[in-house]
């Protein structure tokens, strides 16, 4: 993902605060936060659907409901001698994919999401680069504690990482910067889930396990051994995570929220969005960990469809090489492809 220059999120509590403090404040403003969105969401559905804006969706039967939107992208480009272009030859692909599989029986439900994006482009003066590179599962238990099932005993498990390698092209030779489980993301947590609706929810876990792990090898230097040609040694990828290169994985154990929505809007538009809240109980509790994955999906008809996706992260521990600080990251993707329904 790509990391904007000059952003930089930075959540501070005043020194005067206790460890014991911090951690219930931190657990405060999340918990609150979680109220406030899932309020200010019900309201704003419940406006929509006194207007017959949003239609409750009666097209599907059964427990489970699935579906979601596949995009392909593709562009290529010719040119001869045009001023100010320099490249004769580029063509680009990208796929997306935005899937979820929810199952609800009795008390009982199960939420799944499966996210993805990849892309590459290939021109005739850099070769074959990447430009996306995503892949997010999500799955949520529950069970209904109350008459109205609106809040349930749940539990959640979540993996996200890279499909591939991504490179440093500034460094002669190409340095590895990224790549499968490098790094991954593994949550695992249980609270409870609070569901005004059908289409929203808000899961606070005070108890969530998460492991950032950092597969170094191979080709985790520039050069053999990361030492540089001036006999400096250079930084092993593992640390830009805030990862031990020996031991490649940071056990974290902290608190948790997630805000999950998923409905048409309007007519033939859907929006899909979620937005992860993580605190680390042993390292900086007052830093979050911030994760919101958006879809935004405008339907044509039965099997053509427009859509834009955008990603936004956040972590403390990520330092982009070269850079004195963390930096948010953004991802986003304009596609035009299938309309995939099960």
């Amino acid at each position: 993902m790509v990391a904007p220059a000059g952003n930089h999120l930075h959540v501070t509590i005043a020194t005067r605060y206790t460890m014991k403090s911090t951690v219930l404040f931190t657990l405060s403003i999340m918990l609150v936060s979680a109220g406030g969105i899932a309020q200010e969401a019900k309201k704003i559905v419940d406006e929509s659907m006194k207007t017959n804006v949003i239609a409750a969706d009666t097209s599907k039967k059964g427990p489970w409901k699935s579906g979601g939107n596949l995009a392909l992208n593709i562009s290529q480009q010719n040119s001869s001698y045009w001023i100010g272009v320099s490249e004769k030859y580029a063509l680009g692909l990208g796929l997306s994919a935005d899937l979820y599989s929810n199952g609800a029986w009795g008390k009982d439900t199960w939420d799944n999401t499966l996210k993805a994006n990849y892309a590459l482009t290939n021109t005739e003066s850099q070769g074959m680069r990447k430009t996306a590179d995503f892949f997010d599962i999500y799955s949520r238990y529950g069970h209904f504690i109350n008459q109205k099932k609106t809040v349930s005993l749940s539990g959640i498990l979540n993996m996200r990482t890279r499909f591939s390698n991504g490179y440093d092209y500034t460094q002669d030779p190409k340095r590895r910067t990224s790549g499968f489980f490098a790094p991954a993301n593994i949550m695992a947590g249980i609270g409870f889930d609070l569901k005004p609706t059908s289409y929203f929810s808000v899961f606070v876990s005070p108890v969530t396990a998460r492991w950032v792990i950092v597969s170094n090898d191979p080709y985790s230097y520039s050069y053999p051994g990361g030492i540089l040609p001036d006999g400096s040694h250079q930084q092993p990828i593992a640390e830009m995570y805030g990862v031990d290169p020996e031991k490649k994985v940071d056990n974290q154990f902290g608190a948790f929220v997630s805000a999950n929505f998923n409905k048409e809007i309007l007519k033939n538009v859907s929006y899909v969005s979620r937005l992860d809240l993580y605190s680390n109980y042993r390292h900086n509790p007052e830093n979050l960990a911030i994760f919101w994955t958006n879809n935004l999906l405008f339907k044509v008809n039965k099997w053509l469809a427009f859509s834009y996706t955008w990603n936004l992260a956040y972590d403390d521990n990520y330092v982009p090489e070269g850079v004195s600080g963390p930096r948010v990251q953004f991802l986003g993707t304009l596609g035009i492809g299938a309309t995939a329904k099960f």
